[in-house]
């Protein structure tokens, strides 16, 4: 049988935080014979070896160790075991703690062992309403993923814990665990919830959630400047404007919107929750037409999507913004008018608030930056060029600029 010495005195030898040196001394011997039993050069004389099982609180067995495929073959069958544990229609939960802490202590410490700790929580994660009900079972679950979540373990696997225990954890605790733990590698809370809720049948719960992400996907995809290229090639606002129409289609399609030839942005001359999305894609699409040949088409853009500004800043305080999509009923945004105090003068500002505002949901400001500054800018954004010096793109500069002309401050 191979014998695992060397490998296992190095491995206890850096836990205990002591150089080769330091167990020399203990030993009497030259750190030079430790090197070499470490390597695998030598092995110790028979007499040390109840001498450093002792050192490092272990069996002399523990400290020769085993074959490798013997010790994963032993490890393997104690999964199984605790698998059919957690099947069981009548779980065993002290049998089922027993098996947990023995299968941590075995493969925490060993990193070839490490990788099967998934399962500690993907068997549960099957079974999860049955051991919900087993609090001891549970309590032991959270004390494991506390201890990979908080070590030295591969990503991998502290995301494969984040993701079974948001579906095992209960209602009581799930917020906090995934508060310390959800991360932006696909497994955010709001993600883990979703999962949750479809997995467990609560429709009203996901509802919410996956019209906050229907949000958000939008939100990434309309507002992704890397989806714009500006004058890098020849070509390139034949290809911007090919996304633009994408991106617009979508948009009407998701709304259930036919646009008339006169409303290619806003469908039919009103404003939805939408609002921002359809000015940044109203601006750009006119930049994008004038640029590849198309000057009335820009122009027919940028009356309908300056038409839409201008309506949007009429309208009061607490006006709701909705929009005709089934897979957003419900979903509105409120309209208000604000200011914003630049040098001295205040400039007006739409805030447009998520109608289920909390700390973690956008809030739209329409009025400052892009797309407003991309058409009353003098420079800059050269694919409005070939129509710059036309009188009615002039007129669509001015309009915009009243609508934003700044008040000074009476005060």
């Amino acid at each position: 049988m191979k014998l695992n010495i060397g490998e296992n005195l190095r491995r206890l030898r850096r836990a205990a935080d002591m150089t080769q040196e330091q167990l020399a001394d203990k030993l009497g011997v030259a750190y030079q014979s430790v090197s070499r039993w470490e390597n695998g050069t030598t092995y110790p004389d028979m007499e040390f070896l109840p001498v450093l099982a002792g050192i490092f609180g272990v069996t002399v067995d523990e400290l020769i160790g085993m074959e490798e495929s013997k010790k994963k073959e032993q490890i393997s069958e104690r999964f199984c075991e605790y698998r059919d544990l957690c099947y069981s229609d009548t779980p065993d939960s002290k049998a089922i703690v027993a098996l947990i802490r023995e299968l941590k202590r075995d493969c925490m410490a060993d990193p070839t062992l490490s990788r099967y700790l998934w399962q500690l929580f993907g068997f549960a994660h099957w079974k999860a309403e049955s051991l919900i009900q087993c609090p001891d079972v549970l309590e032991e679950l959270r004390l494991a993923a506390e201890e990979i979540l908080e070590g030295n373990f591969e990503r991998w696997l502290k995301d494969a814990v984040v993701e079974h225990m948001s579906y095992i954890e209960d209602d009581e605790h799930v917020e906090a665990f995934l508060d310390r733990y959800a991360t932006e590698r696909d497994l955010t809370k709001d993600t883990l919830l979703y999962a949750r809720y479809w997995g467990r049948d609560e429709w009203d719960k996901a509802d919410v959630l996956r019209q906050k992400q229907l949000l958000s996907m939008i939100e990434k995809q309309f507002f992704n400047n890397g989806l714009f290229r500006i004058g890098n090639r020849p070509n390139d606002a034949f290809e911007c404007l090919q996304i633009n129409t994408t991106l617009l289609n979508f948009l009407h399609n998701l709304c259930g919107v036919i646009p008339d030839p006169a409303h290619p942005i806003t469908g039919d001359g009103s404003i939805d929750l939408f609002l921002s999305e359809r000015l940044e894609l109203g601006i750009r699409r006119a930049c994008y037409l004038a640029a590849t040949g198309d000057p009335e088409g820009a122009f027919v853009i940028l009356e309908d999507t300056v038409s839409m500004l201008e309506l949007a800043m009429s309208l009061p305080d607490g006006t709701m913004l909705t929009c005709k999509s089934i897979s957003l009923e419900g979903e509105s945004f409120e309209l208000r008018h604000e200011s914003r105090e630049e040098a001295g003068v205040y400039r007006p500002i739409l805030r447009l608030y998520h109608n289920c505002f909390r700390k973690s949901d956008r809030i739209v400001i329409i009025g400052s930056g892009f797309p407003i500054f991309a058409l009353t800018s003098p420079t800059g954004w050269e694919w409005f060029d070939p129509i710059r010096n036309d009188p009615r793109f002039a007129a669509y500069v001015e309009r915009v600029k009243a609508v934003f002309a700044p008040v000074e401050n009476e005060a």
